[in-house]
């Protein structure tokens, strides 16, 4: 095996861990180029694996954030802000849109204790 066909096994390869194919094992024991990539393969797929796996999350974290963001509203009213500075008014069919300030935010406080308890 030369490189250019470890490089396209690479491509292919979607197991994790050692290689079973012999020619692979080969190629790897005598190329230090091909080792280090594959090494560098195999701690990214690691790398990704962990930043997807579910963590649990410390008790009590839902509470908090609903505090926190309560203290946010009641201590931070609406700003004027200058006509430069506004965004036109959002015209869509998105019932979120739709809603006032006390009700957007209660509906992001149900999304955010939605996805911190899944």
């Amino acid at each position: 095996m030369n490189c250019d066909t470890f490089l396209q096994w690479m491509k292919t390869h979607t197991g994790r861990g050692m290689p079973e194919n012999p020619e692979v094992i080969d190629h790897l024991t005598s190329c230090p180029a091909c080792r280090q990539l594959f090494s560098l393969d195999v701690c990214l797929e690691s790398a990704i694996q962990q930043a997807f796996t579910p963590q649990n999350l410390p008790a009590g974290l839902a509470e908090t954030i609903d505090n926190c963001l309560d203290q946010f509203n009641h201590s931070h009213p609406p700003m004027d802000l200058p006509g430069h500075a506004q965004s036109p008014p959002v015209k869509s069919t998105d019932p979120f849109f739709q809603k006032n300030d006390t009700e957007k935010t209660a509906l992001m406080k149900k999304s955010i204790q939605k996805q911190l308890r899944h």
